[in-house]
């Protein structure tokens, strides 16, 4: 049972009673101020576009090996990687960045004074992440819409742009590289021919047998082969480390490939491994003509790299200022701090 002398409940409501009407004016005050500011505050509008990161099969070349084994400026990619980890990271990087704030002018959009201010604002105003299937998600707020939309689509765009370059530029060296090749390989053939005709012609010579046409067939494939490993190592290494799984792949088939050449028997005739020569050669022509003849297509080839799911649309809601949460915000801490300023008083005045 309380004391005689504790204050009730009641009593604590009649000595809050001569404050309770500056109190609600606070309340209301504090709300309207809030809802001012949330009418007030600028719009921000979020667009949103889906892509497909590109794979082995479209583009004609594995994006994520190739960006693996080189030095990318500003981009940072994981040792171990998918086409949509490659994405997302070539999407993050510094390279993209920089260049739609120098393409959208964000110095003066976002009014800071350098560049870098600039690439750090759009980096905290995109936002990457993956969705379902593989896809990739690209969010840009903005407090424009149309810009907003802008910029999401270019992000697409710059990325295409950049798979094309990594692809032409490893076509043309591939090219260039099987081209020294083929050359080098057209005049071993013509050396080999001639030493064959002028064998001919000395000796007047007479046909090879079965078993040593079988033997230099089998051995002209077999070189054919070496050499074909040896290009195909050759390109790789300049885009993959020595260490990559794919040249060690290579390696291990080339290994293989010149041990069974060792155990090929010796054919003993001159005659023979003239014409042995000829046909390794003719072979080792053949492949390399048709890898050049792939290298320049691949160098040549202009198809889109990135399939574009959903176009970013200019957004017609915005995403904040979220104006019935900050007012209600504004009222409950209104609320609050006037019900401490009450008992503040209360307390107050009892004491006295």
């Amino acid at each position: 049972m309380p004391s005689p002398n504790e204050p009730t409940l009641s009593d604590y409501a009649a000595s809050a009673r001569p404050y309770r009407a500056r109190a609600a004016a606070a309340v209301l005050v504090g709300t309207i101020l809030t809802g001012i500011l949330a009418f007030l505050w600028p719009a921000t509008y979020r667009a949103e576009t889906v892509l497909l990161p590109p794979s082995e099969e479209e583009t004609g070349f594995n994006v994520s090996t190739i960006l693996r084994g080189i030095n990318v400026p500003g981009m940072k990619i994981p040792s171990r990687t998918g086409p949509e980890d490659v994405t997302m990271a070539i999407l993050k990087s510094r390279r993209i960045g920089t260049t739609l704030v120098k393409r959208f002018d964000l110095v003066t959009v976002y009014k800071v004074a350098r560049e870098e201010q600039a690439l750090r604002q759009l980096h905290d105003h995109s936002s990457f992440r993956l969705g379902e299937s593989g896809t990739v998600v690209v969010r840009v707020e903005d407090r424009d819409p149309k810009r907003a939309s802008d910029l999401a689509n270019a992000y697409a765009d710059e990325l295409d742009r950049f798979n094309r370059e990594i692809r032409m530029t490893k076509g043309r060296r591939t090219r260039l590289f099987v081209e020294q090749r083929l050359e080098e390989t057209k005049a071993a053939l013509e050396r080999a021919e001639d030493s064959l005709r002028t064998y001919g012609e000395k000796h007047h010579t007479v046909a090879l047998s079965a078993d040593q046409l079988s033997s230099v067939e089998s051995a002209a494939r077999l070189f054919a082969n070496q050499a074909a490993l040896e290009v195909q190592i050759g390109v790789t290494r300049q885009y993959a480390s020595e260490s990559s799984a794919e040249v060690r792949r290579l390696r291990q088939q080339l290994t293989e490939v010149n041990r069974l050449i060792r155990s090929l028997p010796d054919l003993g005739l001159e005659l023979a491994r003239l014409v042995r020569t000829v046909k390794i050669q003719e072979q080792v022509f053949a492949l390399l003509s048709a890898q050049y003849e792939e290298a320049r297509v691949n160098e040549a080839r202009d198809v889109t790299t990135v399939e574009v799911l959903d176009v970013a649309a200019p957004p017609d809601r915005r995403i904040w200022p979220r104006r019935g949460l900050l007012v209600g915000m504004g009222f409950a801490i209104s609320s609050f701090a006037a019900a401490l300023w009450v008992a503040w008083n209360v307390q107050g005045s009892r004491r006295r």
